[in-house]
């Protein structure tokens, strides 16, 4: 049970601060981290100019049928190097938390980690989500403020993730590398929404309680 809600900067020698206890941990989460930023996004950006260029309306059938053979060998090509990543990374609550800290720097962290266990591919996926929104609030958005909650409803539970700065960028946006983030809410969540103005931006989405452990 991990939560953090701060009103305040944290100090560089905070315990949430703390990186990996060993130098291997240390070098695996870097290469990961490598790997997700650079091929693993390319690999998104990939898929969506594919599925732009099936959805035209004058390619002919034999072309779109063999575009969709291509797609689909890359989903699968994106899934395997992608569930690499993960094991690369330490998935324990504890160490997420921790990673988010140490992304988001001096911006002031709201956030409660106390949402129920998933199963490892939806913990997996929801890891990578928080994580790269973290990232991009700290490269893109100039905030001050980011948040994480969650609200237990009837058969889901649902997540809100966002920050108060200056907005603008979307998840489909290949600019702020946001494909990726598109495509695992696609895989781990039953629906999801966002919005950005200039006042901040915002991810919600619904993962199914039968996706959770404690189901």
């Amino acid at each position: 049970m991990l939560s953090i809600k701060s009103s305040r900067p944290r100090s560089p020698n905070s315990l949430a601060k703390a990186k990996p206890g060993t130098q291997e941990s240390t070098l695996r989460l870097d290469l990961a981290r490598r790997l997700h930023e650079t091929l693993a996004q390319d690999l998104a950006v990939i898929g969506y100019k594919l599925d732009e260029i099936i959805g035209e309306a004058d390619l002919d059938k034999k072309h779109r049928i063999a575009l969709r053979k291509i797609r689909f060998a890359l989903s699968e090509t994106t899934k395997s190097f992608r569930d690499q990543i993960y094991r690369l990374r330490l998935t324990s609550r504890e160490q997420l938390m921790r990673q988010v800290v140490e992304i988001l720097g001096d911006i002031n962290l709201e956030a409660d980690f106390t949402y129920p266990e998933f199963n490892q591919v939806v913990e997996e996926g929801l890891s990578q989500v928080i994580l790269e929104l973290a990232r991009n609030t700290a490269r893109h958005s100039k905030a001050t403020h980011f948040y994480l909650s969650f609200k237990q409803m009837e058969e889901s539970i649902e997540f809100d993730i966002g920050d108060n700065g200056i907005g603008g960028v979307k998840p489909k946006d290949f600019r702020f590398g946001l494909a990726s983030i598109d495509e695992l809410l696609t895989q781990i969540s039953s629906s999801y929404s966002s919005f950005s103005t200039s006042s901040g931006s915002s991810f919600k989405f619904q993962i199914n309680i039968s996706g959770s452990d404690n189901a």
